[in-house]
């Protein structure tokens, strides 16, 4: 049974992330990563469906008891996945603080109707199939499938996390880095020596900023797959805004540059044309 489940679990966790890559990529208008992890898969879906097929399947001939039950659990899971995911690296990977219903940032109306519907889905639709599927491949091949499935995510879970650590790691620096200058330019500016405090403020603009870019080069990729994230803490809340407004600073200057020399070779192309005739 062990070995059924943790197939279950890789199915749940890729439909998971492939729905929240289309959720959130279509308002963006663009391929929106989403996760923290390497591969194409959301843990947290994965649970998610372990809850459908352990918890729900005694209630299937209750369509409003699958659904409740669905909203419910999924919104517990989620509750206490955005709580250990903040103990644990200082951040929250989505928050919505912003919708009209919601428990701390951490679970809305919304999202939890979502789930009900997706577990609905899951409970008739998903889960009978994909049981089939898995009892149709051979029983030898089962075994080393599962071990072959949890040897996968345990290691791409294990990198992620120490991605994240990292994360937190240079956030801290970067708030460190922050308050050193200020204290220092501070007590210059005290003391009467304002230029040379305005140099140092100089320098450390210039510094901040190829950290920035050395930060958002190793790290990027996390801010982009959660676009929502924040943290209770007012400094890491102010860190990753100006991260984030940075990546998207630089977004927009390759945008920029990239429109540009596209109007510079079809001005080009135009002359080249003109020539020939």
């Amino acid at each position: 049974m062990i070995d059924y489940l943790v197939i279950y679990f890789l199915v749940y966790s890729f439909l998971g992330y492939v729905s929240e890559v289309i959720y959130c990529s279509i308002p963006q208008r663009r391929f929106v990563n989403r996760g923290f992890l390497y591969g194409p898969w959301l843990p947290i879906y994965g649970f998610g469906g372990l809850l459908v097929v352990i918890f729900l399947d005694p209630l299937a001939h209750y369509p409003i008891a699958v659904f409740a039950c669905a909203f419910i659990l999924t919104s517990m899971l989620e509750y206490f996945t955005s709580w250990l995911l903040e103990k644990l690296f200082s951040v929250k990977l989505w928050d919505y603080s912003r919708m009209k219903v919601n428990i701390n940032g951490r679970v809305c109306l919304l999202n939890s109707t979502l789930f009900g519907i997706m577990g609905l889905v899951a409970e008739y639709i998903v889960q009978p199939f994909m049981s089939r599927l898995a009892h149709s491949i051979p029983s030898s091949f089962i075994h080393p499938l599962a071990m072959s499935i949890a040897m996968l995510l345990s290691v791409d879970a294990t990198f992620s996390v120490v991605k994240m650590a990292s994360f937190k790691e240079g956030l801290a620096r970067f708030r460190a880095f922050r308050r050193e200058a200020e204290a220092r330019i501070s007590e210059l500016v005290e003391s009467g020596s304002r230029e040379l405090a305005d140099e140092i403020r100089a320098r450390f603009e210039h510094d901040l900023e190829r950290y920035r870019a050395s930060f958002a080069a190793r790290m990027g990729r996390i801010v982009r797959a959660n676009p929502s994230i924040t943290a209770r803490s007012s400094e890491v809340r102010y860190q990753l805004d100006v991260l984030n407004e940075w990546t998207k600073a630089r977004k927009d200057l390759k945008a920029r540059y990239k429109a540009e020399m596209k109007a510079l070779d079809d001005e080009n192309i135009a002359k080249l044309r003109g020539g020939r005739r």
